[in-house]
């Protein structure tokens, strides 16, 4: 690990407003915010100042996402209800509303470049067209309710990778089930991700475990159990390039990883009331001479900006 521990380059102040999700925009000079209250917030990151506030609603902003196709702005209240927006510099401009009427944890993920999952009832998924917002299909896995919730979700290409409550990750491959692993160690499975080129991936959620598993032609196999000091993981989110993973922590934590070893690299401690969220930039922000810019959303109306372990650091 790091011999002297890391420091944000920078503290973005939400002020009334606790930060819950964030999506950096691609060119890395627009930083979207989705508060607890159901605001959305739209930050310069050149000049570090909030432009923009926008009341969505009077619930919590799970999950914001880019159509980059279309330049929207895609949101996720936790009531169910998804809102599309036209992005005009820093302007958003309402164009679409649906509601998937489930109330849940799981955020919902963009599939291929024309399609939206999101949680159904219990164990299903929903997929539904973001060029009509209307229900194309569903992914049933007919477990008569075993697996419990579904909990989180990524898509690489045609493959969809779904955590559920239950501790176990399936594999869909377009619409048929290839496999699926369990990972006995975990408690209520809450985090996924996988890595572009689908080779490994790693999931975590409220025991003192991270677990990574391999991915061969889309089988999975239990690869390493790394324990960590205090229980309790709610989000895992691979950098861009694939090196390095970050997991936020109950703990008021981030650690950071290398991807190939899984050796911890850093513990990012700068949070006094817990974290929320983090996101890593697409592309270098060009402001901060940074590759992949950290932001970490934190309960205490913060979002920290890191520059680490881009090069300039010995890893």
């Amino acid at each position: 690990m790091s011999k002297k521990l890391p420091s944000p380059i920078f503290t973005l102040k939400c002020e009334k407003y606790t930060p819950y999700c964030l999506k950096f925009y691609l060119d890395g000079e627009i930083l979207y915010v989705g508060t607890l209250s159901g605001e959305i917030l739209v930050w310069n990151l050149e000049s570090n100042r909030l432009k923009n506030e926008i009341k969505v609603g009077t619930v919590c902003i799970m999950n914001l996402e880019l159509l980059t196709k279309q330049n929207h702005l895609v949101s996720q209240d936790k009531v169910g209800e998804i809102k599309c927006w036209q992005i005009d510099g820093i302007e958003l401009k309402l164009y679409h509303t649906f509601s998937t009427q489930i109330i849940g944890f799981c955020k919902f993920a963009l599939y291929k470049t024309n399609m939206l999952l999101c949680k159904g009832e219990k164990s299903t998924m929903n997929c539904y067209s973001t060029d009509s917002y209307s229900k194309i299909t569903d992914f049933n896995p007919h477990q008569d309710n075993s697996l419990g919730d579904l909990m989180t979700v990524k898509c690489i290409g045609d493959y969809i990778f779904c955590g559920y409550e239950a501790n176990i990750v399936v594999v869909w491959q377009e619409d048929h089930i290839i496999n699926q692993c369990s990972f006995p160690e975990l408690e209520c499975l809450m985090a996924l991700d996988v890595d572009h080129n689908m080779t490994k991936g790693i999931c975590a959620g409220s025991s003192n475990v991270i677990n990574t598993f391999c991915i061969t032609d889309g089988n999975l196999s239990i690869n390493k159990n790394i324990k960590i000091t205090n229980p309790g993981v709610n989000v895992l989110q691979l950098r861009p390039d694939d090196k390095i993973v970050a997991a936020a922590c109950w703990d008021l934590t981030v650690r950071l990883f290398s991807w190939k070893t899984m050796k911890l690299l850093a513990v990012l401690d700068s949070h006094s009331s817990g974290v929320l969220n983090i996101a890593y930039s697409e592309l270098s922000v060009t402001f901060w001479k940074a590759k992949y810019l950290l932001a970490i959303a934190n309960k205490d109306n913060k979002i920290t900006l890191w520059d680490v372990y881009n090069g300039k650091d010995k890893d």
